[in-house]
């Protein structure tokens, strides 16, 4: 095993996953990052009391494997749990928050769906499973649950998830556990009770959200300062496979051979240069989109901001007409993300909905979303403190006909024996998915090299 070396391209997190696994297996691993840090789409920075994130903002921990893993990086004792008033999320409904229901009294009061959405959902256990295993999460939902519940719940859910459209996005993919709830039970409803009344498996655990002391790219660095041999700043030119194995070569020089070589390269900068991949396979994959994302992280007197921010944030459903996709009430969410007396808000703009706003220029893109911010949450002075990100690539969108995407993926791999693909084009866009991703790769990896 210890005579296995490998190569791992890219320092996100399932790159970092699979490599400090496969180290700790006893593999030679060799890290290759073009940046000058690990992370990836994490990146956590501070300025002056204000403790920001450009990328994800949380991690849901929710099974014993992801709780063990972070305990074998050295994380345990640096996480931290979001904040309770964090488990109320607005979402915005004729100019105004409107808590989500959080329990049977409050769905029935809740002003957000009308009386004849919630007798309509009274009927989804008797709604018959639909034929296509490849229907789009619009069509799963409106058929199931009705339109309401499709633009004032799962619209906006899709847009703070995906940065994109539920028309869009293929059920299947996006979001299996629904889809296995209908072809498991027939019904959402049937299935969630179900699930509910069985005994909690071994690998359950509280589900929480966390993050860490000092952001989520703590996580990263920390995976990173576990490895042997890193190689940042080294601009990826080509992967191949020679005579003697595999080589990579960058801008530095070329380095190999290695006996296995695992790409997290996301699908849009793939090309024929890049990776032993054909005109038809690029094709396929270029199908990926990846909408353009931009974020804006702003700080205001708590005295400026009329509404308490008593909670996770707000989202806003297409039908709203608004030009931000929502918000997260950061400093509400945890602990020491801001100055004393002050709020954070990260605001999303852009993505599959609006992509022609994520592009504009910083000055532009703030006089638009504090007119929003003013109308929805009251503001009475200018931020003291504002970070605009912007991702011209942000999250792939699972599509209907993905099937293709990932059959492609599989027999490019199977056509090239050592090199392995993987990131959130595939299995799984979050956080924890991607360290689950992590880990399954890297037992296969010890499976296929140890036959």
């Amino acid at each position: 095993m210890s005579g296995n070396k490998i190569a791992i391209i890219g320092a996100g997190i399932t790159g970092l996953t699979t490599a400090c696994e496969l180290q700790n297996s006893g593999y030679s691993v060799h890290l290759f990052e073009k940046r000058s840090e690990p992370g990836g789409a994490i990146k956590s920075a501070k300025h002056n009391g204000w403790l920001i994130e450009y990328g994800p903002n949380t991690l849901l921990l929710k099974d014993q494997e992801i709780k063990n893993f972070l305990e074998r990086s050295g994380m345990g004792t640096e996480l931290v749990a979001a904040n309770q008033e964090a488990e109320k999320r607005y979402i915005v409904k004729n100019g105004s928050l409107e808590p989500l229901p959080s329990s049977l009294l409050t769905a029935i009061n809740t002003p957000l769906f009308s009386l004849r959405a919630k007798l309509r959902i009274l009927f989804e256990p008797f709604i018959t499973r639909s034929r296509n295993r490849d229907q789009t999460v619009a069509d799963f939902v409106e058929r199931r649950l009705g339109k309401e519940i499709l633009e004032y719940a799962i619209n906006p859910f899709v847009a703070g998830i995906f940065a994109n459209n539920p028309d869009e996005l293929s059920l299947r993919h996006a979001f299996p556990v629904m889809d296995d709830l209908e072809r498991s039970y027939g019904s959402l409803i049937v299935g969630a009770v179900s699930k509910a009344f069985k005994k909690t498996g071994s690998n359950k655990t509280e589900r929480k959200l966390i993050s860490f002391k000092n952001g989520l790219q703590s996580l990263p660095s920390a995976l990173a300062g576990r490895l042997k041999n890193c190689h940042y700043n080294h601009n990826i030119k080509s992967v191949q496979f020679r005579e003697e194995g595999w080589v990579v070569d960058t801008q530095m020089g070329k380095y190999g051979p290695y006996d296995q070589v695992v790409v997290t390269i996301p699908l849009h900068k793939w090309t024929q240069t890049l990776l032993p991949v054909g005109n038809r396979e690029l094709q396929a994959l270029g199908n990926v989109k990846y909408p353009p994302l931009s974020v804006l992280l702003l700080g205001f007197k708590k005295e400026n901001v009329e509404h308490p921010l008593d909670g996770f944030g707000f989202l806003v459903p297409n039908n709203e007409n608004r030009s931000v996709l929502g918000a997260l009430f950061s400093s509400t969410l945890f602990k020491n993300r801001a100055p004393k007396d002050h709020h954070l808000i990260t605001v999303f703009v852009g993505g599959g909905r609006q992509p022609e706003l994520a592009e504009k220029e910083s000055e532009e893109l703030l006089k638009i979303v504090l007119k929003d911010l003013n109308e929805l949450i009251g503001l009475n002075g200018d931020p003291v403190f504002k970070e605009h990100v912007y991702w011209p690539h942000s999250i792939p969108g699972y599509f209907p006909g993905y099937d293709k995407v990932l059959d492609t993926l599989a027999d490019i791999e199977e056509k090239n024996p050592g090199l392995y693909l993987a990131g959130n084009f595939r299995d799984g866009i979050s956080v924890p998915d991607c360290i689950k991703n992590g880990l399954r790769l890297s037992e296969r990896i010890r499976l296929e090299t140890t036959e």
